[in-house]
């Protein structure tokens, strides 16, 4: 199974604006583009880091970058900053714990954060309800779109005309450690799709495609919708997670991030701004080097419409 293959298997798109009245946001009111962003907990509070390509000119940007203390990267300088709306973040936070519901990415322009997001249509009514307290904040929310999702393909092609995206394919050897992962990666015929904001107790969340019968009696698997081959899917490998510690430690921004089986192995493709390419195999290359070969890294591509043809 291929990516492409999943395309609009999650049908709904909705996209979340929220107003943060902070310097930097209103430093942004005055920019034109849309900046990448990666949001993150600190200390029990919510922080996020903004990436501004290193190309970008602009004396008050200097500025800033020396007041926040950016931290200067291969291809950009990042800035953290503590995002001060707490009441909207939280409901958003309660949209991303409902089943089959995915944040696709997140960025800043004109003063607004912005969430995108899908979700399959079975989940509709929960996701209303939700959005129904989110919109009671008159002056800060924003629901910019509810409606069909354009599908995966077409969505990477605008973010990579927004800023240039990268991918990173991987293969991780199993040794049976975890049943989830052992008895998905033998299921041919399905590709999990991480949901990069969900992990606890060293597992995370992922919604399962699959076209096997056999895929909902996997461990850690339950149903979303079984006509559409959906499922939500728990479990946990250690290599997996010692990645992504270490690229949310670094602050490194990941846009989509599919598992899919290998020969009895998974297959791991991760789409990424191309501004964090090199910080984030940097970190794949690291950790290889101390797992004894249980990482073997297969591409490193700038993206183009070919790599819906392997991936």
């Amino acid at each position: 199974m291929l990516v492409r293959d999943i395309d609009r298997k999650l049908d709904m798109r909705v996209i979340l604006r929220v107003r943060q009245n902070t310097e930097l946001f209103n430093l942004t009111r005055e920019m034109k583009g849309k900046f990448p962003v990666f949001i993150f907990g600190r200390d029990g509070e919510t922080w996020m880091s903004t990436y501004f390509p290193k190309e970008l000119k602009s004396n008050k940007l200097d500025v800033a970058f020396k007041k926040f203390r950016a931290t200067e990267k291969e291809n950009s300088f990042v800035v953290d900053s503590r995002i001060n709306n707490v009441k909207d973040l939280k409901i958003i936070n309660k949209l991303m714990e409902i089943p089959s519901f995915i944040v696709n990415r997140s960025d800043i322009n004109n003063g607004f954060l912005n969430v995108y997001a899908r979700f399959h249509s079975s989940q509709l009514p929960v996701v209303s309800e939700n959005l129904a307290y989110y919109t009671e904040d008159i002056e800060n929310s924003r629901v910019e779109w509810l409606g069909p999702n354009p599908g995966i393909t077409k969505t990477m092609d605008l973010i990579n005309s927004e800023y240039p995206v990268s991918i990173v394919t991987y293969i991780i050897k199993l040794n049976g450690e975890d049943r989830t992962m052992s008895e998905l990666a033998h299921n041919v015929d399905s590709i999990a799709e991480v949901k990069n904001s969900q992990m606890s107790d060293g597992k995370f969340k992922a919604v399962l495609y699959s076209n096997s019968t056999s895929a909902g009696l996997i461990e850690g698997v339950n149903a979303i919708s079984k006509d559409d081959g959906i499922f939500e899917l728990e479990t946990a490998n250690d290599i997996l997670s010692m990645i992504r510690d270490v690229s949310n430690s670094d602050h490194i921004m990941r846009l989509r991030y599919f598992v899919k089986p290998r020969d009895g192995n998974l297959e791991v493709t991760v789409f990424l701004p191309s501004s964090t390419l090199y910080e984030y195999y940097s970190v794949l290359y690291n950790i290889a080097r101390k797992s004894e070969g249980k990482i073997v890294a297969k591409y490193i591509l700038p993206y183009t419409q070919d790599i819906w043809e392997f991936i």
